[in-house]
């Protein structure tokens, strides 16, 4: 494969459709890296929750207020990730 960077920064005070439309996008087979630093769940709505668990997530409808969150999964995966914490 190849290499693709992207990069997406969510800030508490930022509206989350453009974050929504940035995990949409993600294509099939794409490794996923995502990490919060000091609350990153405020202004995550379920849609939003619901993406990133599809990316192979199984603790971010548990993360709450002031939950730091490192993750890595993928687009299309079948299982949970085991890279989570």
């Amino acid at each position: 494969g190849c290499l693709l960077l992207n990069s997406f920064v969510f800030f508490l005070s930022s509206d989350v459709a453009p974050f929504i439309e940035f995990l949409k996008s993600i294509q099939e087979g794409t490794i996923v890296l995502m990490g919060t630093y000091d609350d990153g769940a405020t202004k995550l709505n379920e849609e939003a929750r619901k993406l990133i668990a599809e990316l192979g997530s199984t603790s971010i409808t548990n993360l709450g207020f002031r939950d730091n969150w490192v993750f890595c999964g993928g687009k299309g995966v079948k299982t949970k990730s085991p890279f989570e914490q």
